[in-house]
């Protein structure tokens, strides 16, 4: 038989269950609606930095440099790119060519878009660039963060390089220069570039919404539940 106290005590239990299950799960969609605006703000920011009049140089440009449209004059160091490895394009596996440009006010990594990948893993593309004096047009914008790691190259001084998803210190580590925290997104109309269609990296606003969408929809279901198991435990309860 059960008695009143056990009914209170299991009650009480699977309340607590409850709310912190609700409280969890409405947590987390609250932060995927806030991920949805902050993934809005980001796509406008970086429009209208495609659409703006280029900044001349690196001085006047924010440590960050997020989304702000730049044109450099320097000088492209093909002996030391590097290829960021497991991109995709269409459903294509391939590359982003990541191509070191000197300047007077230091140097840059310039993405030079997408190139694909061969059948075979061990011969890489054509990525070869002239070292003459050029003007670059680009969008300043952060790396491409989906990891971290360094694959291992098949020789030590292999060049170029292929990494997935280099981080800036990594870069450091491997081109002769101080580089700031954001790579250059090469405009489409650039020469000596590949395939760019370029957005900002990660999920789409609609995505998140999606998310936090579902996040709510568990955290009523655990409300739900909760309510439906205690006005059971109570009509038992009567009943018995």
């Amino acid at each position: 038989m059960i008695t009143p106290l056990k009914v209170l005590g299991t009650g009480w239990r699977q309340l607590l269950l409850a709310l912190l299950g609700v409280a969890v799960f409405a947590g987390l969609g609250t932060w995927q609606l806030q991920r949805s605006g902050e993934r809005q703000a980001e796509l406008q920011a970086f429009e209208q930095a495609r659409l703006a009049a280029p900044i001349e140089g690196l001085a006047a440009v924010p440590p960050q440099g997020d989304y702000l449209r730049l044109r450099l004059i320097g000088r492209y160091d093909g002996e030391r790119q590097i290829l960021m490895d497991n991109m995709t394009h269409e459903g294509r596996r391939g590359y982003h060519v990541l191509t070191p440009l000197r300047t007077a006010g230091g140097v840059v990594v310039v993405n030079r878009g997408f190139v694909p990948a061969g059948i075979d893993r061990s011969l890489l593309p054509d990525i070869s660039v002239g070292g003459a004096e050029r003007s670059v047009t680009g969008v300043a914008a952060p790396y491409f963060r989906a990891g971290l790691q360094l694959e291992q190259p098949a020789a030590e001084n292999l060049w170029p390089r292929r990494i997935s998803y280099p981080s800036a210190a990594q870069l450091r580590a491997l081109i002769d220069g101080r580089l700031p925290t954001y790579q250059l997104l090469l405009d489409s109309g650039e020469a000596d570039g590949y395939v760019r269609d370029w957005r900002p990296y990660g999920l789409s606003p609609q995505r998140h919404l999606a998310y936090a969408v579902q996040w709510y929809g568990l955290a009523a279901a655990a409300a739900g539940i909760w309510l439906a198991v205690t006005i059971r435990r109570r009509r038992a309860s009567n009943e018995g």
